[in-house]
């Protein structure tokens, strides 16, 4: 339940979840509706993010849920949870509220409310006073506490330090693949935890994922694997290359090729040549992060090199036509999602478009026109991407 879309949530996940965790670190239960909704949720959003079921009730020893009984269904519980984050947790925390009927007592309701890890933490309440954090492992029992002076000092050095991190991973694949693509026209497509500040993942369980995902499927021919590279595994091919890192960064970069026009005389790039890069490593991104049971929020950059004067076609019953040119050698352009938000065919569409058009945008062509013929592709290869 932590990455499963809402619309396809049922109370059966809802048992299933409550017989599986315990209240912890990310999961929490009340038997009735509580005032503590801005303390529990940004306890969430400073620490790994997590889901606060209201209707559950836990036994105080273990910890355990040993009745879903749910609370009357008095209308309007939605925005009450809502406004209470919004207005008493600052900076705002705006969490994912969904209501579900108790099968068997349809006037009562279990309330599952879905918290991210912020990349805005520390969030505190009370006007501001108080920062609440999650604690407790294995051996320590779970506990809420306000952060010391040192875990709010850390919150925010950890956003400096994660664009640090970010910032040297990529420094190296760039060096380690510069080679491989000259100065020829490329897309670069990047897709990342805000603030990368820990490994989402070991080096070994992103070779098995990579080998037996079917959006990856890579394997070796000399040694029975993925190719292993600092931190992650790396596939290269002639035109192209893609890297998975442990800090949960997906990296792909693909060389554009040119075509010609009718009369053989220009040369031009094929406007779905980055259009489908985009879907796709968004589309391995998204496995990817369920992989790791990562819900945080993620930005997705894509970035057109070497594309000074060049000039983009698209063929539409296999007649090219001319669509703008570009007047700058580097095009970057970039958004934040939710990994959950990708599952749905439609929320996929949108984000792909969204970055195409800030693409399209730099070749001076007409946003209706550009999105109609972006998403005309976007469903032509929704087949291949698993929709």
């Amino acid at each position: 339940m932590f990455t499963k879309p809402a619309n396809e949530i049922e109370f059966s996940d809802i048992e299933d979840f409550c017989a599986e965790f315990a209240e912890g670190v990310r999961v929490e239960y009340k038997q009735q509706m509580t005032k503590d909704i801005p303390k529990i949720v940004s306890s969430f959003a400073n620490t790994l993010g997590g889901i606060f079921i209201i209707g559950a009730e836990a036994d105080k020893k273990t910890n355990k849920v040993i009745a879903i009984d749910g609370i009357p269904n008095s209308g309007g519980l939605e925005e009450q949870i809502q406004q209470s984050a919004l207005t008493g947790i600052y900076p705002a925390v705006m969490p994912e509220v969904i209501i579900l009927e108790l099968p068997k007592n349809p006037n009562n309701v279990v309330i599952i409310i879905r918290v991210d890890e912020s990349p805005q933490a520390p969030h505190a309440i009370q006007n501001s006073t108080k920062v609440y954090i999650r604690t407790g492992s294995i051996t320590q029992p779970y506990k809420l506490e306000l952060a010391e002076i040192d875990r709010i000092e850390y919150m925010l050095k950890r956003r400096e330090d994660s664009q640090i991190v970010t910032r040297q991973i990529l420094d190296r694949t760039e060096a380690r693949i510069e080679f491989l693509f000259n100065n020829e026209p490329t897309i670069t497509v990047i897709a990342r935890p805000i603030f990368p500040y820990r490994p989402l993942i070991s080096t070994t369980d992103i070779c098995r994922f990579a080998i037996n995902d079917e959006r990856f499927r890579i394997k070796n021919e000399r040694f029975g694997g993925p190719l292993r590279v600092t931190g992650g595994i790396y596939n290269r091919r002639e035109t192209s290359y893609w890297e998975l890192n442990e800090y949960g960064i997906v990296y792909g970069r693909i060389a554009l090729e040119r075509i010609s026009s009718d009369q053989g005389e220009e040369q031009y790039l094929d406007f779905s040549r980055f259009v489908w890069p985009i879907g796709r490593l968004i589309k391995r991104a998204q496995s990817f992060y369920e992989e790791c049971q990562y819900s945080g929020n993620i930005e997705v950059t894509a970035t057109l090199r070497g594309v000074l004067g060049e000039k983009l076609m698209y063929y539409e019953n296999q007649r090219p036509e001319e669509m703008g040119q570009s007047v700058d050698s580097e095009i970057p352009v970039s958004a934040q999602y939710l990994p959950r938000d990708l599952v749905e065919k439609e929320k996929f569409i949108e984000a792909v478009d969204e970055l195409a058009g800030q693409l399209l945008w730099a070749f001076d062509v007409d946003d209706p026109q550009g999105r109609r013929r972006r998403t005309e592709l976007i469903l032509n290869h929704s087949g291949l991407l698993g929709f």
